[in-house]
């Protein structure tokens, strides 16, 4: 375990080639991250800010390796984790989770929120059906829901719902870094200061390493220490979220 920050980003870049004609030949890219750097304390919340279309969320699935970077590093409790192989981006994946914009279709319909929750239990190995219940049950109850609820289907619960169960499903494997794509920006202004209250509340209690991607300047300043405003794939400002707020 490194003494710096937990996540550190230097230049992350994230390009797409734009092709033309049967030959599909380059003729340009489209340059969605472009070499951006940030870091992430233990412990702390970090707002990216920036309007749709800025790359901000490029920079969140690049930054945990869903989408492969095409420059720059992330290092993550010391290690550069852009050139692990499957096996140690698992193991990364045990320790860094994405809680997305949309609840329901990171849902699969046809399984119970229970087998949702546990899912990546059993991915990385736990086998003990009883153990794996046990656990989604407790976490469920921490998020707001009740134990029972594990047995039922995605369609029998609201947007607010939902998303408390993708916190929970993201907590399963007690992460230390977790990466939420807009997680109120599909839900009710009511049910948004619910979710924002909960996601401060977890964060005490698991002392986790949050970054909240958000072009909603409210939900920055409820839930970040500091705040990196990103404008058509550059940083082009961080501050702390009085100070940013203030100016």
């Amino acid at each position: 375990m490194s003494g710096g920050p937990l996540l550190e980003v230097r230049g992350l870049e994230k390009h797409y080639p734009v092709t033309r004609g049967l030959l599909r030949r380059e003729v340009g890219r489209v340059r969605a991250v472009d070499s951006i750097s940030f870091s992430v304390d233990r412990g702390e919340t970090v707002g990216i800010v920036g309007e749709s279309g800025c790359g901000k969320s490029t920079a969140a699935t690049s930054l945990l390796r869903l989408e492969e970077p095409t420059g720059g590093e992330v290092v993550f409790d010391g290690e550069d984790i852009t050139g692990y192989d499957r096996s140690e981006l698992k193991r990364f994946r045990r320790r860094a989770q994405m809680v997305f914009q949309d609840p329901t279709s990171s849902f699969d319909p046809r399984m119970s929120i229970g087998e949702s929750v546990g899912e990546p239990l059993q991915v990385h190995g736990m086998r003990d059906r009883d153990r794996r219940r046990r656990i989604v049950g407790d976490l469920l109850e921490r998020v707001g829901l009740d134990a029972s609820d594990m047995d039922r289907y995605p369609h029998e619960f609201s947007g607010g719902q939902k998303q408390r169960v993708g916190l929970a499903r993201a907590l399963v494997i007690n992460p230390d870094l977790i990466v939420a794509d807009e997680p109120v920006s599909a839900l009710d202004v009511s049910v948004q200061a619910d979710i924002l209250d909960l996601i401060d509340r977890l964060q005490s209690e698991f002392g986790l390493a949050i970054v909240v991607i958000s072009h909603d300047m409210g939900v920055v300043r409820e839930v970040c220490d500091r705040v990196a405003v990103m404008y058509l794939g550059e940083i082009v400002e961080t501050a702390p979220t009085e100070q940013l707020f203030e100016d």
